[in-house]
């Protein structure tokens, strides 16, 4: 099994706010666009995020910034670089949205 993750910018609307993504799990090799691959999740952690439970209407268009694989080099970073991210979706399958867990 490799580990695998992507990481990603990605912007709300029409707001010129960039956020930025990490998403780390296994990543098929038949998909239908790496952005494709991680939007799921996005949308899922942004509307759970939002306090009003109306889903999010507005568009979120993501840009791929790097997909990085431990073929040849270990891809482990500590969890402090959670923090770091708008969002993030680790390998245990948890969400974080600046830094913190979404339950």
């Amino acid at each position: 099994m490799f580990m695998t993750f992507i990481t990603f910018i990605y912007r709300v609307g029409n707001n010129p706010k960039t956020y930025y993504g990490k998403y780390c799990d296994d990543i098929s090799d038949d998909h239908e666009g790496l952005d494709n691959e991680v939007k799921y999740s996005l949308l899922t952690a942004l509307n759970k995020y939002k306090k009003n439970k109306k889903p999010l209407k507005s568009k979120v268009f993501i840009g791929i910034i790097s997909l990085s694989s431990n073929n040849y080099i270990p891809t482990y970073s500590s969890k402090h670089e959670i923090n770091c991210f708008d969002f993030y979706y680790d390998y245990d399958h948890k969400i974080y949205i600046n830094g913190k867990e979404l339950k």
